[in-house]
């Protein structure tokens, strides 16, 4: 999935040109391309494929350019992540009823490449012979609010050498009091927002959840074999399915899902302020996005991120966010997310569409 706006991560990530397009961590791949990297260790070329919003297909096809033209489905509009894999599935399935598929997410930090495969494969194994949604949880390690979390029941299933939980409860983005519960109780893990399955069974499970939306997408599929007409009735669907994530919709409802553990050092890239616990840090704890060239001075725990042609001097401040970034200088307090969403709609309000 590669549709987002990003929009936590303004003036970083614009409209046009969003973070999974960016190369964040300097390391000559960008998001999306490390995505595919890793995925590509686990499924063939030709089974990959890229849900994006259609503003982004062209970016999509420049930075993937092994991908061909079918393999990157469009959306007309922005309806939550529930509508894009409903809609990927029944491709999917189209092209291989038997299916079982992972769901990535394009703006996420792996750092044990090699585990990740041992998880992913394993998991693809345990859906393949049980009617079960599998998500994958990663083992807190502060009280973090910004991730949901997951309880797992006690009783596991062992499937050769990989460990599954039946998941007993979800809770989105906790205040921080019960995220610290959570995180000492043991019993509850981060959502990563890596799904696996097979098409089937998300297919029936989301039927059952969202029998309007899922009665349209069958219905186009099954009356329209042209992928072109069939694109273009899906597009006519669209603006009327439900704007709702995969975790409201289906797997807080479903009584299917199992949980897998991951150790493989995880990250969701979404926030100012999961890049700067992900970013290494100079001495006093200042971290340079993307390399940027700075001198500091008295000047502790900040972010910084710059033009590959600025040089910023930096005296006297601690614990801001400095994004020098196209047409727009963004100067705040680091760790207040919830700003940045207000400065980003208060500049449309007052200057429209050209610093978005």
């Amino acid at each position: 999935m590669a549709g987002g706006i990003g929009s936590r991560l303004w003036p970083l990530s614009r409209k046009v040109y969003p973070k999974q397009f960016h190369d964040l961590l300097g390391c000559g791949r960008t998001l999306l391309q490390q995505t595919f990297d890793r995925y590509s260790r686990i499924v063939p070329l030709k089974n990959i494929i890229v849900s994006t919003n259609s503003d982004y297909s062209a970016l999509v096809k420049e930075q993937l350019p092994q991908l061909s033209s079918d393999q990157i489905l469009h959306e007309p509009t922005y309806r939550g992540t529930a509508p894009s894999i409903a809609y990927v599935a029944c491709h999917i399935r189209q092209l291989n009823p038997q299916a079982n598929i992972v769901v990535a997410q394009a703006d996420q930090l792996i750092l044990d490449e090699n585990m990740f495969v041992e998880t992913v494969n394993h998991g693809l194994d345990f859906v393949a012979t049980r009617s079960n949604l599998v998500v994958v949880g990663i083992k807190p390690t502060c009280p973090e609010t910004r991730y949901g979390y997951i309880q797992a029941e006690a009783v596991e299933e062992d499937v050769d050498n990989g460990t599954f939980y039946k998941v007993r409860t979800f809770t989105e983005k906790p205040a921080y009091e019960f995220a610290k519960v959570f995180m000492e109780s043991g019993e509850f893990y981060w959502n990563s927002g890596i799904y696996i399955w097979n098409v089937q069974t998300i297919i029936d499970t989301m039927t059952e959840l969202l029998p309007d939306m899922m009665g349209e997408l069958e219905r186009v599929f099954r009356e329209y074999p042209n992928r072109d007409e069939r694109r273009r009735r899906v597009y006519d669907a669209y603006t009327s399915f439900p704007n709702v994530s995969m975790d409201y919709a289906v797997m807080e409802r479903a009584d299917n899902v199992y949980l897998q553990i991951g150790k493989f050092g995880w990250a969701d890239l979404g926030t100012w302020d999961s890049l700067y616990s992900t970013f290494p840090k100079d001495s006093n704890g200042n971290a340079l996005v993307k390399k940027s060239r700075t001198i500091t001075y008295n000047s502790r725990d900040n972010v910084v991120v710059l033009p590959k042609d600025k040089l910023a001097i930096i005296q006297d401040v601690d614990d801001l966010l400095i994004a020098d970034v196209g047409n727009v200088l963004l100067v705040c307090k680091k760790g207040r997310e919830g700003d940045i969403r207000k400065f980003l709609n208060d500049a449309r309000m007052k200057y429209g569409d050209e610093f978005v």
